[in-house]
C-alpha cells in the first residue's frame, strides 16, 4: 500500500485544465528557471506569482515537480519527515461518531494506543502525540445519508512527523485496521 505519487493522483488532463500547462511543461520551465536549488515555498510562491497559478494548484504542481526530480518522495512533508492519511466513512451521525475520538475508554475500545491527547474541537477533530513524537489528527465530516436513509460520517486520519518512508505503509496499514473497528463498533451501537 504504497504511497501514490502526485503524478498518479492527479490526471494530465485536470493538471492542464487547471493551470494551463501540462506537467512536463511546468517541470520543464522550472528546470529552466533554476528551481531544483529553491525550496518548496519558493517554487511554490514562484508559480502564483509569476505565472499566476492558483495557490492550492502551485502546492500540487510543486509537490509533483520535487518528486519527479528526486528531491521529495510520495508522502513526504518540506522538512523531510513523512505523512499518511486514511479516510473511513462510518454509518453514524457526527454526534455518534465523535465520544469514540474524544473518550479515553470509548477511543480505547478500537485505537490500540495510549497517545496523550494534544486537543479536542468538539465535535469535530481530536489531536495526539506519538510515541515517537509524531503527531495525529482525527477528524469527523459529517456527510448526507446514505441511500438507505442511514446516517453517515466521514472519519480522516492524518499521521504526519514519521520519520521514514518505511513507516507509511505500516502506519496507513495501522489506520485501515483501526477504522474499520471503529465501523463496526458505531455499527453495534
Amino acid at each position: 500500500m504504497a504511497t501514490r505519487s502526485h503524478a498518479e493522483q492527479v490526471g494530465e488532463e485536470r493538471l492542464r485544465a487547471a493551470t494551463g500547462r501540462t506537467r512536463e511543461g511546468w517541470y520543464a520551465l522550472l528546470d529552466e528557471a533554476g528551481a531544483r536549488e529553491w525550496d518548496h515555498t519558493h517554487i511554490a510562491r514562484w508559480l502564483g506569482g509569476e505565472h499566476d497559478v492558483d495557490a492550492w494548484w502551485a502546492q500540487g504542481v510543486t509537490v509533483g515537480y520535487e518528486q519527479s526530480r528526486g528531491l521529495r518522495a510520495p508522502g513526504q512533508r518540506p522538512d523531510g519527515t513523512f505523512e499518511t492519511t486514511v479516510t473511513k466513512t462510518v454509518r453514524a451521525t457526527l454526534a455518534q461518531a465523535w465520544p469514540y475520538l474524544a473518550d479515553d475508554d470509548l477511543r480505547s475500545e478500537w485505537l490500540d494506543v495510549d497517545w496523550p491527547v494534544m486537543g479536542l474541537t468538539e465535535p469535530r477533530t481530536a489531536r495526539f502525540r506519538g510515541d515517537d513524537d509524531s503527531r495525529v489528527l482525527l477528524a469527523l465530516s459529517e456527510l448526507p445519508p446514505a441511500r438507505d436513509g442511514r446516517p453517515r460520517t466521514r472519519v480522516a486520519s492524518a499521521h504526519t512527523r514519521l520519520r521514514g518512508a518505511d513507516e507509511v505503509a505500516e502506519t496507513k496499514k495501522f489506520w485501515k485496521d483501526s477504522l474499520e473497528a471503529l465501523a463496526g463498533l458505531l455499527e453495534r451501537d
